[in-house]
């Protein structure tokens, strides 16, 4: 009799073994959270702004690569196959890989960046419809603040209402930092500064600055335009040169060497816009 228990026992045991086996990896993917593939590190703030915790968020463009001549890896394409939404930046390397992404997940949404945008010359020499930069105008992220609210409150309508709370807060901290620069920036309003990429076009034009690049057209300039560039600097008074980590500064130390001139490293590129934004104004007022 104490034999068959132990049998009966050890059998519902198995058997509890093999259901829990079958039955948690399913209980694990089905609580996976939904994944919003996004082309550069700003567009991360932008989706947690909106959406918190309840999406997972995966970068093409990382910490530190030049979206112009980024390739994305095996392993980021594989992912988007479980991509549910796709914002395009209107990035150089988008042209060519994003009707590829489309290929590889035809269900996947896209949104662009640029909706509902009036976007600004490129200088870059890419060939798009505009400049992409537009998280370095707060006011231009609240634009695409709104269209994102649009696209997950229809992506996922169980969650409008935290989406419609987290926009509101998220449009604040967009409105007080706008207001911060604004104020940080008005003694300095009409001033030129010197950049080695054109990245910071919004930003010059909402604050009434003037942004000089050192690349034009996306390359480095010939001694003639270096020469040219140089005689403006010194009589501009210019004394600091901003750089990315994403681009060469060697030709910014020759321009720099030259006009007696500091190199400042802020990333355009980086995931907390706010604190770079920051950053360019405490700068450009600290150096007037």
């Amino acid at each position: 009799m104490l034999q068959y228990t132990t049998v009966v026992t050890i059998g519902i045991g198995m058997r509890l073994l093999l259901f829990l086996i079958l039955f948690f990896p399913l209980q694990i993917l089905a609580a996976e959270k939904p994944l919003v593939v996004v082309s550069v590190l700003p567009q991360v703030t932008m989706i947690k702004g909106i959406a918190g915790d309840l999406l997972k968020t995966q970068v093409m463009v990382g910490k530190g690569f030049n979206p112009a001549t980024y390739q994305p890896s095996p392993r980021q394409i594989a992912g988007l196959s479980h991509a549910v939404l796709y914002i395009a930046a209107d990035m150089p390397f988008e042209k060519s890989w994003l009707p590829r992404f489309r290929t590889i997940n035809p269900n996947m949404q896209v949104l662009d960046m640029s909706k509902g945008q009036h976007l600004l010359p490129d200088h870059e020499g890419h060939d798009h419809g505009g400049d992409p930069h537009i998280w370095t105008d707060p006011s231009r992220v609240k634009i695409h603040a709104q269209q994102l609210l649009q696209t997950l409150s229809r992506l996922f309508p169980q969650h409008q209402d935290t989406f419609q709370r987290n926009y509101q807060q998220f449009a604040l901290r967009l409105d007080a930092l706008d207001q911060q620069l604004a104020a940080t920036l008005a003694p300095i309003k009409g001033k030129e500064f010197l950049t080695y990429h054109p990245a910071w076009s919004y930003f010059a034009h909402r604050y009434g600055l003037t942004q000089i690049a050192v690349e034009q057209n996306g390359k480095e300039p010939n001694p003639r335009s270096l020469a040219k560039l140089i005689e403006e600097a010194r009589q501009r008074h210019i004394h600091t040169i901003f750089v990315q980590p994403q681009h060469s500064s060697k030709t910014a130390q020759v321009l720099a060497n030259a006009i007696d001139a500091q190199l400042v490293e802020i990333d355009p590129l980086a995931e907390d816009f706010f604190s770079a934004l920051k950053q360019l104004a405490t700068t450009l007022v600290s150096t007037k």
